[in-house]
């Protein structure tokens, strides 16, 4: 690098002075500035000259270009009463309520995110409450109408073991959509047993009470949340489970020669189809045929 710069023409002595002119002029700005920065964290500080004995921990980073700060935006509240622009804990609780009346899809994607717009005002409306929410109809809508999962499984669990038909309605009437429900059935089924059982709700209420009219009352409960049944079995999404157990003895075919006595209340696998009136499931990897009459859905 040296030996390049020897090479190169000097220039004249006018040229030089006029070089070192703007060098100067440059400098004399250049160091100015970064003084300046200096002094400024010094001042911050609360000091203005430097008493350490160290050099000055110069910022050399240069200004950005049109640099400038937006205003910080607003911040919005739930005071009531709640409206369109409101933002807060109260208005996720009516997106809540309004969730459990509706569905999950009412709110769109976002869900119950606490800020109140087009959407909330339009579910409102839809929920047949006013768009603009005082402290009154607030109360109304968040004191009860919230549905405690956890105690309506117990309730639909104690109803189930003690065959109290009324208090199963009573406690079914309580799930206003299939929401309510996957959260009630996935409460029940991880909390309580059904004859030694682990059981989705529908299993569990169907299985409890052997009177047809009260099942025939019982599904139409479900069919009222939402859900599908197709002559056989009950499905929804995110619940129906291809898992299967047996609800008497019988016997497991492992192929068309030797089949497996195997006792109630013992789940077999997960199922792969159906064929005549035998069910194909997998075990561990392998295939096994049970009679589709003998088993439940889990």
């Amino acid at each position: 690098m040296e030996q390049t710069i020897t090479q190169q023409q000097q220039p004249s002595g006018k040229g030089k002075k006029i070089l070192l002119v703007g060098l100067g002029i440059a400098a004399t700005g250049t160091l100015g500035y970064f003084g300046y920065q200096w002094w400024q964290k010094r001042k911050q500080s609360g000091s203005d000259a430097d008493t350490s004995g160290e050099t000055p921990d110069l910022d050399l980073t240069p200004p950005a270009k049109n640099s400038f700060s937006l205003p910080a935006a607003p911040k919005r509240n739930d005071d009531f009463p709640l409206k369109k622009g409101s933002k807060g804990a109260r208005v996720k609780q009516v997106q809540e309520v309004l969730l459990a009346k509706l569905g999950k899809d009412a709110l769109g994607k976002a869900g119950a995110d606490g800020d109140f717009g087009s959407k909330t005002e339009a579910a409102l409306i839809k929920a047949g409450y006013p768009s603009t929410i005082d402290e009154s109809t607030f109360n109304v809508m968040t004191q009860g109408e919230t549905l405690d999962a956890s105690a309506t499984a117990k309730e639909l669990y104690s109803a189930a073991i003690i065959k109290n038909f009324t208090g199963a309605i009573k406690a079914l009437q309580k799930l206003k959509s299939k929401d309510d429900y996957t959260t009630v059935s996935d409460d029940f089924k991880t909390n309580y047993r059904i004859g030694g059982v682990r059981q989705t709700l529908v299993n569990g209420m169907l299985n409890s009470f052997i009177d047809e009219k009260q099942k025939q009352a019982i599904r139409l409960q479900f069919t009222r949340m939402g859900l599908n049944y197709d002559g056989k079995k009950w499905s929804l999404s995110g619940i129906e489970s291809s898992s299967i157990i047996t609800k008497q003895p019988t016997l497991v075919w492992v192929h068309s020669k030797k089949a497996i006595k195997v006792p109630s209340n013992m789940v077999l696998g997960k199922v792969i189809a159906q064929r005549g009136n035998h069910t194909l499931f997998d075990n561990n990897g392998k295939h096994f045929l049970v009679e589709t009459k003998t088993i439940n859905y889990l």
